[in-house]
């Protein structure tokens, strides 16, 4: 009887495991060895028993650590992480383990925020420390991060609260709150939607991370945008930028502000008086050795920070970027611009003829429209500055901007910047090369596409009113893959965001905005992970105008940016507050002063080869005045021996220096890096 049990047993036992299910195997077989012990059903469950502990082993090893945080990330993506990027997650786990209320990962564009962030929720997710994470980022970036989330962690439920059908984001929402997962949403929908976001069934929600992408959109705390997002219950908040401060350290508190939930650096009117003042003023060319003098601590701060970084670990091989030459090339105005420039400055009727307001911005937008074409300005005045060409508009009150009746000659000759960029782009097809050209306004855009097609371009182009994601997915699809086309056309604001372009090794900056951080956004659509050419990048700037005076403020804010988050110890200071308000002048519009005083700082450091001198040389014989080396910008060695004139001025900022520098900022020394935790 006992010997028949233990047969079955042993039968139920070897029909388990062929099904794969070991442990009910051993365990039937360990019932029979119990019954009837046998040195061969001895020997069998040994041999189980082996098996099933390397097989745990196996599984333990599925999982590491992630450089010793206490995070276990599945092994398959902390392969395919570099080193930095695992600095990344472990940074962002730290917050979370140290109870920490938020941080900001500010990689530079290009450089994989959004794997670190999918691979940090992935840990997350696996080891059930939350259950519930809202995603919010611009339009167009939701088509790649559903597609990465689906490459990297396909089991994990993401889902997305966007489209026009309301019951299909409500059920994807619902779904998520009740069983857990991943929303990703935009800062449109956010704003329109943020009360269901913000609930269930009745009751408030609370989300156990909020992670804003591109978060340099809630920078002004005022907009919809910024009220939207901190009207978001949640516990803990991540903000995603590769420009956490773009204009002025205001910005820098708004993000923490956010992060900690208004627990870090006071109100923001204490912000201004403590630190954003002094600092800025410390800045400046002609700032006193007092004034100067607090940058050292947090200079020391940083080289403390920079030796005791971690060496590196064994992570996926970085590849390495390719040179980036990042020229400033000085334009000259036309003919016709000049006389309306002098006219606009100098003559109050010709002011009001252009302008509906006397807001000085208005102003300023006038000008700055003017350097890239006089086409830019309303119908009204194309008309009676004598430029309107179609006999049939009613005084000049048709399309303010129709160019049909104009012709490409008359478009070009209005110029001056358009006439060295057809030249140039002409060249680069010469020369093999591939372009990607920003500009602000579609007019410009415009006049491009139609006058680059009758030269026989491949053209391309993307700009607002192109609203339908996968239309501009399609563009960016054909642009990476079909060589024919030689020039992508894009808006500045809608091109210079989110996307990636390395097809391209050529980049026109047509017009430089007042924030740096844009055009940075736009050069690194081609200038980031991927791109295997070196890369050019052609900064278009007029000559003694308005615009030059905007490349000015342009150094100035970064000069800023560059103190105050460990960028640069010490940048060089060069220029004064008194030069970056003479805006509304017209100097020489034949030479530029800030190329030739760039020139005697940079002209024998320029990083270079055979084919680039060539290339430069022939950008000389254009219609232009010089060329200057904006990627060589604060390269300058900065004298650090200057003794503090007032020393109680000095100990001032020193003291509000080192209540600025936060002590969890992480830095990787392959890249340009702040993760800065509150």
């Amino acid at each position: 009887m006992f010997c028949s049990l233990s047969f079955r047993l042993i039968s139920k036992a070897k029909a388990s495991a062929k099904q794969g299910d070991i442990e009910q195997a051993l365990k039937l077989f360990k019932q029979a060895f119990n019954i009837h012990q046998t040195p061969k059903l001895e020997n069998r469950i040994k041999k189980i028993e082996e098996i099933l502990a390397e097989n745990n082993l196996e599984d333990e090893d599925e999982f590491i650590n992630v450089n010793n945080s206490g995070l276990m990330l599945f092994k398959e993506l902390h392969d395919n992480l570099y080193d930095y990027q695992r600095d990344g997650v472990s940074f962002l786990y730290s917050l979370y383990r140290d109870r920490l209320k938020g941080g900001v990962l500010a990689d530079d564009m290009g450089l994989g925020k959004t794997i670190q962030i999918i691979s940090f929720l992935s840990g997350m997710y696996d080891n059930e420390l939350i259950k519930h994470t809202l995603l919010v980022m611009p339009t167009s970036l939701i088509t790649n991060w559903v597609r990465e989330f689906g490459k990297w962690t396909p089991g994990m439920r993401v889902k997305a609260f966007y489209g026009s059908s309301k019951a299909e984001r409500t059920r994807n929402l619902e779904k998520v709150q009740s069983r857990g997962g991943v929303i990703i949403t935009s800062y449109t929908m956010l704003m329109s939607n943020w009360q269901q976001l913000a609930s269930y069934r009745g009751k408030e929600f609370c989300w156990d991370y909020m992670i804003l992408d591109e978060a340099h959109k809630i920078k002004n705390p005022s907009t919809k945008t910024a009220k939207s997002a901190y009207a978001i219950p949640s516990k803990n908040r991540i903000l995603l930028t590769g420009t956490p401060v773009q204009n002025n350290l205001r910005e820098m508190w708004t993000l923490f502000d956010f992060a900690c939930q208004g627990s870090l650096l006071g109100t923001a009117k204490t912000f201004k008086t403590e630190y954003e003042n002094p600092i800025t003023r410390a800045r400046e060319k002609d700032a006193t050795p007092g004034e100067k003098a607090g940058e050292k601590e947090a200079n020391s701060e940083s080289n403390n920070q920079e030796d005791n970084k971690n060496p590196p670990t064994s992570g996926a091989v970085m590849p390495k970027l390719t040179r980036k030459n990042d020229l400033v090339v000085w334009t000259y105005l036309s003919a016709v611009q000049e006389d309306i420039y002098r006219q606009f400055i100098g003559l109050d009727h010709i002011k009001e003829l252009l302008m509906t307001t006397r807001s000085p911005l208005a102003e300023l937008t006038i000008l700055k429209k003017l350097c890239d074409h006089p086409r830019l300005l309303s119908a009204n005045a194309i008309a009676k500055l004598g430029l309107e060409e179609n006999p049939e508009a009613e005084n000049g009150e048709g399309d303010a901007h129709n160019i049909a009746n104009v012709s490409d000659e008359t478009l070009i000759s209005e110029s001056g910047k358009l006439v060295f960029l057809l030249a140039l782009l002409e060249q680069l097809r010469e020369e093999g090369h591939r372009t990607l050209v920003f500009a602000h306004y579609r007019v410009v855009l415009d006049i491009l596409e139609r006058i680059l097609g009758n030269r026989g371009f491949k053209v391309l182009r993307l700009d607002g009113t192109i609203t339908q994601i996968t239309e501009r997915e399609k563009l960016i699809s054909r642009f990476q893959k079909d060589k024919r086309y030689s020039v992508f056309l894009l808006t500045t604001q809608v091109g210079g965001v989110g996307i990636t372009l390395t097809a391209a090794n050529r980049v026109v900056i047509y017009d430089p905005s007042w924030n740096p951080a844009t055009d940075a956004q736009a050069v690194d659509r081609a200038y980031r992970i991927g791109q295997k050419e070196n890369v050019v990048i052609y900064r278009l700037i007029t000559c003694g105008t308005v615009e030059e005076k905007i490349y000015r403020r342009q150094v100035f804010k970064d000069s800023l940016i560059r103190q105050n988050t460990g960028d640069k110890k010490n940048p060089f200071r060069y220029f004064s507050r008194q030069e970056l308000k003479e805006l509304f002048t017209l100097e020489d519009p034949r030479s530029s002063t800030t190329q030739l005083q760039l020139q005697a700082l940079h002209s024998r450091h320029r990083r270079t080869d055979p084919a680039l001198d060539e290339h430069i040389a022939h950008l000389h014989a254009m219609h232009m005045f010089g060329i200057s080396d904006h990627d060589l910008m604060f390269s300058q060695d900065v004298n650090h021996d200057e003794d503090p004139e007032d020393q109680e001025e000095y100990q001032y900022i020193q003291g509000r220096l080192e209540q600025l520098v936060c002590p969890g900022v992480a830095k990787c020394p392959a890249v340009r890096r702040e993760r800065l935790s509150v």
